[in-house]
């Protein structure tokens, strides 16, 4: 399955992780899995530190030696506090995907996390014991591999993979009509199913799409131009900002600066 979204994290570029003290590997799924799973990934952190994660659209579970959690997609941004140096191991889903593996409505997760022992789900309990037998993040990643191929449905609404490529290649600037006329669907029923599948209503998922991709722009510029705001489908800069301030509690420059200051520096 092809996947053209590619969920950005400040926190895992190069400059985020030395900021943070961590360092990163990262080992892509196995073919049946790809556009589905966007990797597997394993930070070691020297000290304890904050984690910042900027809302993506993504879900993700989290595994160490002492437990898994599945986190469910973000409207705003966050910290994810590691309390202890070690390992610690993930699964990053792409948007949407989560069902392909577990009957659950991804809405009721939405801005929260769930232990491993508050979900129903074959084998989600045990799968930290499994991977922690193995010392090699590669052994690691094969035991998660295994386990959610075993898990896997293949099947999804077409309608909405379309809807999902149309939001995508939009970067999030199509109106909820207009899509809804392109897929086939009610705008009413659009927006039940991206709830059902991303957490988000149409216009929520649509727009941290756009914040993802100003994010990517502003990383790339270093600032936040005019021409910028035009290109991401916003009037002028205030726009911009105002949609800022709701999903990530500050202004792009103010997150710039935080990221580019010694605050995180450890």
């Amino acid at each position: 399955m092809a996947q053209p979204y590619r969920p950005f994290q400040p926190t895992l570029t190069p400059l985020g992780l030395k900021r943070h003290g961590l360092s990163l590997v990262t080992q892509p799924p196995s073919p049946a899995l790809c556009g589905v799973v966007q990797a597997y990934l394993q930070i070691h952190a020297s000290d304890a530190t904050p984690y910042p994660v900027i809302p993506d659209g993504t879900h993700a579970i989290y595994l160490s030696r002492h437990g898994a959690f599945l986190v469910g997609a973000q409207s705003r941004a966050m910290d994810i506090e590691i309390q202890k140096p070690g390992d610690y191991f993930g699964i990053w889903f792409f948007p949407g995907t989560l069902r392909h593996f577990v009957d659950i409505d991804v809405s009721e997760i939405k801005n929260t996390s769930v232990n491993e022992t508050d979900i129903s789900w074959d084998d989600f309990a045990c799968l930290s014991e499994k991977i922690y037998q193995y010392s090699a993040f590669e052994d690691r990643a094969t035991v998660c591999d295994q386990w959610l191929m075993t898990q896997f449905n293949a099947h999804m609404p077409t309608k909405f993979e379309h809807a999902m490529d149309l939001i995508y290649q939009s970067d999030g600037n199509l109106r909820v009509s207009t899509l809804a006329k392109r897929v086939g669907w009610s705008a009413r029923h659009l927006n039940r199913m991206l709830s059902l599948h991303t957490g988000f209503s149409t216009k929520e998922f649509s727009q941290i799409v756009r914040l993802q991709h100003a994010c990517k722009q502003i990383w790339r510029q270093g600032n936040l131009s005019t021409n910028t705001s035009m290109e991401l489908g916003c009037f002028d800069q205030s726009h911009l900002i105002k949609q800022w301030h709701k999903h990530l509690g500050m202004t792009p420059g103010a997150l710039w600066r935080r990221l580019m200051s010694d605050f995180y520096n450890h």
